[in-house]
């Protein structure tokens, strides 16, 4: 009878150790992630209580029709269209936090039980912040280094995960469908350049320009950019050079990062190569991504952030797991605000 309340004292407080642990699963993901807080900074990370079958993004392709009147002129009141919807797939994640009785016997006092629960908690925070951001990045470049335009497709069940950078930032404006609507539509294409840097100040130039495209329309400026290492190095070997000041201190960012016409930069080790189509990285030139916060959403289900399960030990094996589960999906409102440039030159020293 002792080791049947042992188990059950442990079960307890496995599972509430696990669940106090997941409610701040989320601050983990935003403040590990440079690109997943600056949304949350914008309020970009957005809770849904009622999912439907697909997540549904509002997109304005065209504004009003105003115009000017005089005293008893009849008004317009012809219906504006210039209003539609994208609809992209909801998506699960999981990882497992497994727990043999063996390892349960070998800590059985509670504070080895903590300090074992602590380290396979650990285990699985690494985990799911690595997918998140490998498969934002990196698509199905995860599996085929190639695929960087293709949803993560799981090795295991074949099941996907959202929608990856490359494709809602496209290297061809104009291909494939992003959140039901086909990319040939010129108001649902995002910004594109292609680099044309002989020195740092041709490189500036071009950012500058691309800066600008993505500014037209509402809401200003991009609010972000993500670049690869090698990018983010010459960025700042570009400033030294201009003698400007680089500024890696902002209070309301835990991440390093330089400035861009006030916008935070930063780079990430799985950025991929736009221009080569590939997470494989170049040694000559690279991408620079320009993003929009308002612009650019990752929504979840409000019951579904990071939840636990509780322990459950199979019939056939002598170990118990719980799983701490995800759905949510990423999408785009309008594209025109965000931008990339590839074949960023970084050879270049003057």
């Amino acid at each position: 009878m002792a080791n049947t309340s042992e188990t059950r004292t442990y079960d307890a407080l496995l599972s509430t150790t696990l669940e106090n642990w997941a409610k701040g699963m989320e601050d983990e993901i935003t403040t590990s992630n440079f690109f997943y807080h600056m949304l949350k900074k914008s309020n970009s990370w957005v809770p849904v209580t009622a999912l439907g079958e697909r997540c549904k993004f509002s997109l304005r392709y065209a504004n009003g029709n105003a115009d000017s009147y005089s005293n008893y002129d009849i008004l317009d009141t012809t219906p504006m269209d210039g209003i539609t919807a994208g609809f992209y797939d909801w998506h699960q994640l999981s990882v497992p936090i497994g727990i043999s009785r063996m390892e349960e016997r070998k800590n059985s006092g509670e504070f080895q039980m903590l300090d074992l629960l602590e380290e396979k908690t650990e285990q699985a925070r690494s985990g799911i912040l690595e997918k998140f951001n490998k498969a934002f990045l990196q698509g199905n470049g995860i599996n085929t280094a190639t695929a960087i335009t293709t949803k993560y497709t799981s090795t295991i069940n074949a099941s996907t995960f959202f929608s990856p950078l490359a494709l809602l930032v496209g290297q061809t404006p104009s291909a494939n469908t992003i959140g039901s609507i086909a990319a040939s539509n010129a108001w649902w294409q995002n910004q594109k350049s292609a680099a044309t840097d002989t020195n740092y100040a041709s490189f500036m130039k071009d950012l500058s320009k691309l800066r600008n495209d993505c500014t037209k329309g509402v809401n200003g400026p991009p609010t972000m950019h993500l670049c690869d290492q090698a990018i983010f190095e010459f960025y700042e070997a570009a400033l030294r050079s201009q003698n400007q000041f680089i500024d890696y201190k902002r209070a309301d960012i835990p991440f390093e990062n330089i400035l861009f016409h006030g916008a935070p930069v930063n780079w990430d080790e799985f950025m991929p190569n736009w221009s080569g189509a590939t997470t494989v990285q170049s040694t000559t030139q690279g991408s620079w991504v320009m993003l929009h916060g308002k612009h650019i959403q990752v929504k979840y289900d409000a019951q579904t952030n990071f939840i636990t399960s509780p322990f459950i030990r199979p019939e056939n094996q002598d170990a118990k797991t719980a799983q701490i589960l995800w759905y949510g999906t990423s999408g785009v409102n309008n594209r025109r605000k965000h931008g990339v440039l590839s074949d960023i030159n970084t050879t270049l020293t003057s």
